[in-house]
């Protein structure tokens, strides 16, 4: 049987008083853990990061994550 689509994974967040100490990296770890283990099927996983989430961008990175698109945002000031 072929795969049931990708599953996404967003939200990934640490309080900055706790910012340094790899906490993101064992969530991010975890959620890829449970997403295999509970779906198995899964053909990937779906994450999305801001360009200026350096940190973030950094453990997908290890984790293997690729760019698949980019979204732009534009404001105009009235």
């Amino acid at each position: 049987m072929a795969g049931r689509g990708d599953g996404r994974h967003y939200g990934t967040g640490v309080l900055l008083e706790h910012r340094g100490h790899g906490l993101g990296r064992w969530m991010k770890a975890e959620a890829i853990r449970q997403a295999v283990e509970y779906h198995p099927d899964l053909d990937g996983l779906l994450t999305d990061t801001a360009d200026s989430n350096r940190p973030m961008r950094a453990i997908n990175d290890a984790f293997g994550y690729l760019p698949t698109h980019k979204s732009l945002l534009h404001q105009l000031d009235l």
